[in-house]
């Protein structure tokens, strides 16, 4: 796998005013979402115990979060990210990539892939954890992704990604629509999570009311990424309930 290696760029010198905006202000106005990817690659990556390399995105994926290659530049030399070619073949089972470029690095082809690096990581945390206006500025660009401690957070329903999150960890994401679930979380949002709702699914006179509550509860349970909060019925059929998991 290619090594994180900092680029070794050098400084230009400072002409005419200077710039109104910080420069780490600017990546995050740009960039902050394709920072909270590469964030959450390398959190996913330590989770299963893998290379950080078997995550990386494409930078495609990454230009589409309106990250030009001013910003990627800028990362790559602040030793933040680092980048190589994707070589996999179909077939392989496993991700492979070029050696990391020490010359001409900072150009980037069609198959480019990115990683947060050691370096990167520490400055993403450091940056939701230690400064306000860039907290701010990731707050109002990509919704609020300042670090939070999962033990003292309520979760998080994010509709429009398919979501459940705890703090920053995601606890499941539905790859496909599951109504009954979805109106469950929905719901349990919409009140701010307290402990307990009362069941939100509509009257079916297809099937048991309290039957289908139970399977949906079931359901909340089942492949979740982190299981560090789990669903419960509240004994009378009629309601859901949620708790951490110690």
């Amino acid at each position: 796998m290619p090594g994180a290696h900092p680029i070794a760029c050098r400084e230009s010198p400072p002409v005419g005013d200077p710039p109104s905006e910080p420069v780490v202000g600017v990546v995050l106005r740009r960039g902050c979402e394709a920072l909270r990817l590469l964030w959450e690659a390398w959190q996913y990556a330590g989770e299963v115990q893998r290379d950080v390399w078997d995550f990386a995105l494409e930078i495609d994926a990454l230009r589409q979060t309106g990250c030009t290659n001013s910003e990627f530049r800028w990362l790559l030399c602040k030793g933040y990210v680092d980048h190589a070619q994707e070589t996999t073949l179909a077939g392989e089972d496993s991700r492979t990539f070029q050696g990391h470029q020490h010359l001409g690095g900072l150009t980037f082809g069609r198959k480019t892939c990115f990683v947060l690096t050691e370096t990167g990581s520490r400055f993403v945390q450091s940056v939701l954890k230690d400064s306000p206006a860039e907290t701010a500025a990731i707050s109002v660009q990509c919704g609020s992704v300042a670090a939070e401690d999962p033990v003292t957070s309520k979760p998080r329903w994010d509709r429009e990604r398919q979501e459940l999150r705890l703090g920053e960890i995601v606890i499941k994401q539905f790859k496909v629509p599951a109504a009954n679930q979805e109106r469950i979380l929905a719901a349990f949002e919409e009140d701010g999570w307290p402990v307990r709702i009362d069941d939100p699914l509509p009257p079916s006179s297809e099937q048991d009311s309290k039957r289908r509550l139970h399977d949906t509860i079931n359901s909340l349970n089942r492949n979740q990424k982190r299981n560090l909060i789990r669903f419960l019925g509240d004994g009378s059929g009629q309601g859901v309930r949620w708790e951490r998991i110690p």
